[in-house]
Parts: structure tokens; sequence; C-alpha cells
């Protein structure tokens, strides 16, 4: 209960009113006006469809689904492209639609326009949770559209991108295209809606690209062409072919891993704020790899923003460790790889795509799965720390791997998260091969009362101050003794 608690996040009911003869539910979820059109009758399973952008335009396929028993839903973020803080309200979204609606775990993701970057970065970030993809004449590049066709739109874009120029965002290799490894192994269906004369999106950049590239993977696409139509009129005033589609497929994704394990890139593009000193995420994980040739460390540091926080050689980052790095981890010539808002699966791709090459460490230090926390359960979490575990052996498979627990998040003993935390640690220390060790310093970043110790622990009870980092320095020097000779 208490995991579920802190997953949903709160949400204030509105309205009720009606939609094409359905009964529509209006309530604010993340800041955002939310809206749950109801069928008459639910379909076993609770399956829904999830409009992006542009609620009820052209709603001929929402309300044929509305009729066969589906949800349909619609969260108003804005004008913000599938941007980092938008998919964070989707998330969510979803939290209170699972929890709170008893949807559906996996969701049809409906992308009008430039509603395809929502529903593809969101669909990225979360494979596990999508059913099937409704892309209708989208956007799957956005170099194709809003750039040098709507000035506005693209300025907006850069906005809420964080983009720090234009020269940032053209070369940002994370758009829909770009990333659809993690939904072909989740086995997502893909259906598009193109007009084959779209003057705004062209389909041979957008959805023609993005069916090379899935087929490629294996991945099932069905692409519905209107031979000499344009951007408009959007979809099909029979909607029976998309239907059928989803109603085909729904039981695709019932059995595709969780997200946790399934590796991908990280496409924030937070470059300063996330201590980054400009540079985007890609820049951060090469620059580890450098570090480490470099350096050839004995020990390796793995992980997000709290792994990032010690600094260290090579590193271009904020680091409010790097003192207790000094006294703690230089005899080790440790290198440290951490880089922040990391999930399992972004470290996971970082090993598989040569993070620990050209060095030989005799020891690995593991902290991850603190930004999983929002979207994924503490069981499919606790489960992507053992596959980062297994990778790391696999890469490099003369070192001894330390897990250390996921730190204590919240400043009050009582916290939900301090549950989900717990959930995760006792899973991971009950599933370590006999290469990994278990290391928790979680008790040392709190006062004998339970409450967070901010002496060590920052304003937010998540990330380290100096004083946090010295704990762990002294706890990783002991453990690292035992097997760096």
């Amino acid at each position: 209960m208490l995991a579920t608690l802190v997953l949903v996040g709160a949400w204030v009911a509105q309205s009720d009113t009606d939609y094409h003869g359905f009964r529509q539910h209006h309530f604010v979820v993340a800041g955002a006006q939310a809206v749950v059109v109801e069928p008459k009758k639910t379909m076993k399973g609770a399956p829904w469809i999830w409009r992006t952008e542009f609620f009820d335009h052209r709603p001929m396929l929402d309300l044929a689904l509305l009729e066969r028993g589906f949800h349909l839903v619609h969260l108003e973020v804005g004008n913000t492209f599938g941007a980092p803080h938008a998919m964070e309200q989707f998330s969510a979204f979803y939290r209170v639609l699972t929890a709170k609606w008893l949807l559906n775990r996996r969701c049809v993701l409906e992308g009008f326009s430039r509603g395809g970057l929502y529903a593809y970065n969101w669909a990225f970030l979360n494979p596990d949770k999508v059913m099937a993809i409704y892309g209708d004449a989208p956007v799957c590049d956005f170099k194709t559209w809003p750039y040098r066709k709507s000035p506005d739109d693209w300025r907006q874009l850069l906005a809420a991108y964080g983009f720090p120029n234009e020269r940032a965002a053209l070369d940002y290799p994370y758009n829909p295209i770009d990333k659809l490894e993690p939904l072909a192994k989740a086995h997502i269906p893909i259906v598009h809606v193109v007009g084959d004369a779209d003057s705004v999106v062209p389909m041979a950049e957008n959805t023609g690209e993005l069916e090379k590239r899935y087929k490629a993977l294996g991945g099932t696409i069905q692409v519905i062409h209107k031979p000499g139509a344009d951007h408009h009129p959007h979809s099909l005033d029979n909607p029976k072919p998309l239907v059928d589609f989803l109603l085909r497929h729904m039981r695709d994704t019932e059995h595709s891993p969780p997200a946790t394990v399934i590796a991908a890139p990280n496409p924030e593009s937070r470059y300063d704020s996330a201590g980054w000193n400009g540079q985007p995420w890609l820049a951060q994980h090469v620059d580890c790899i450098q570090a480490a040739k470099a350096n050839q460390p004995l020990a390796v540091l793995l992980g997000d923003s709290i792994t990032q926080g010690w600094g260290g050689p090579g590193r271009k980052v904020a680091a409010p460790g790097s003192e207790a790095f000094l006294r703690h981890l230089t005899k080790f010539a440790s290198v440290n790889m951490g880089i922040s808002g990391d999930r399992t699966q972004n470290l996971l791709w970082r090993i598989e795509h040569g993070a620990l090459d050209g060095c030989k460490p005799e020891a690995l230090v593991v902290l991850i799965g603190t930004n999983n926390r929002a979207s994924d359960s503490p069981e499919a979490i606790a489960k992507g720390i053992e596959v980062v575990v297994e990778a790391a052996h696999h890469f490099a498979p003369e070192a001894q791997v330390i897990v250390m627990g996921v730190f204590p998040v919240g400043s009050e003993p009582l916290d939900p998260n301090r549950e989900i935390v717990a959930q995760i640690n006792k899973s991971v220390k009950g599933h370590l091969p006999r290469y990994a060790h278990f290391l928790d310093i979680g008790p040392d970043l709190l006062t004998p009362e339970g409450y967070a110790d901010m002496g060590k622990m920052a304003d937010d009870a998540i990330h380290l101050k100096p004083g946090g980092y010295e704990a762990w320095g002294r706890a990783l020097e002991r453990e690292l003794d035992r097997y760096v000779k």
C-alpha cells in the first residue's frame, strides 16, 4: 500500500461532463488538466487509449474503441513536444490511471501529428507499459518539423527540451526514429495512417524512415497510406482497419520484460542543470570511457547522479564528493562513471556500449535504481539492478562487484519511499551471484531515530552532501581493501 500511495501522487477531482454520449471526468494531475472518458461497459482487462495531443480532433477511432469497451484518456501538457518534463507529467497521470481507475497496466498510445513525439518518447521510457502505438501523420523526427517549417514552434521546442542552442537540438540523437530498439524488444505493435503527399510532416522522413528501421529490428508495423493526401484530414473516416489491428495485437506485449532490463540510452537534455557543464548525456558517457582508458582504474564506480557527485579524473561534473574521493578512493586509481538521471536501463546500455572497454578493474561499485522509483515497481527495479550486475560481470569478469544498497529517500522514517527502498534492497540482497557483495550504508545516512541526517544528505533527502560522501568513502575504502591488491 505504501508503494502505491507514493507512486500515485496528488490528483484533484473537478467535474463530470458528456463526451459524445459517454461520461467524461475532469481532474488535475501534476498541475495538468486530465480527462478520462468511460465506456458504457468496460471490456475485460480494462484496456484504454491515450490521445496524447489534439483531444477530440477527428475522434473516429476513439469513439469506436469506447463502443468496444476501451477507456479514452488525455492529459493537457501544453505545446511541449514530448519534452522530459511533459513525460514526467505523463508518468504521474499513468500512475493515477492504473492505481485509482484500475486501468490495464498497458495502454494504446495515440499520436496525432506532433503528438507522435509525445507517444514515442513516453513509450521509449516505458516500453513495458504500452500495448500498441497508433500514429496519425506523426512527427517522428523534430528536425523535419518544426525545424524550418514553424519558427515559433521550433523556439518553443528548444525551450521545452532545455537545449542551450539550435545546434544542440540538431545534434540530438534521440528522436523517435533513433530509439526504436527498446520498443522492438518489448514487442510493441505499431500502426500509422499517413498521407503520401504530406507537406507538413513529410512521410518519407518520418513514418517511412521509422517503418524501415522498425522492420529491420524485427518489429511489427503496419502503415495505412492515403494516396495523394496531405497532412489533413487526419485519421480514417471508417476506423475499422485501425480497430482490427489493435484488437488483433492486444496481447503482443503481455509477456514483455520490464523496462528496467531493456537497455536504453538516456534521452534527457538537462545539460547544465545536471551538472554536466553544458555537455549532453552521450558526451558524459564518452568522458567516462576516456577517463577509464586514461587512468586504468583498479576500481570503477557505476551509477547515477549520486555516484556522479564523486567527481574524479576526467569527469567534467559538479563534485560535492571530490574531497572524500581524494581521501578514500584515489589509492585505488578509481574512476567515477556516474551520470545524473540514469536508471537501470541507461546504465545497462552504457555497460553494453563500451563503458568498461579498455580497462581491467579489480572491483566494480554499483549504485543504481533511485531514478526508477517513479516509473517502476520495487520488483522490477530489483530485477534491473540484478541484470546490471550480470552485465558488469560479463564485461569485467575478473572484477568483484560491490552492489550498494539503494540509499534512503525521504527525510522522515515514515516517508513511503523508505518502504520502496527497503523492498528493493531486500530483493537484491537475496539474489546476488557469488561474484557480488552487498553493502548497505543507509543507516550511516540517518539519525538514530531514522530521520535523514541533514549533515550528510542534501535538502532533497536523496543526494549527498560532502559529509555523506565521507561516510560512503570510509565504508567503500574498507570494502575495496578486501578486493583490490
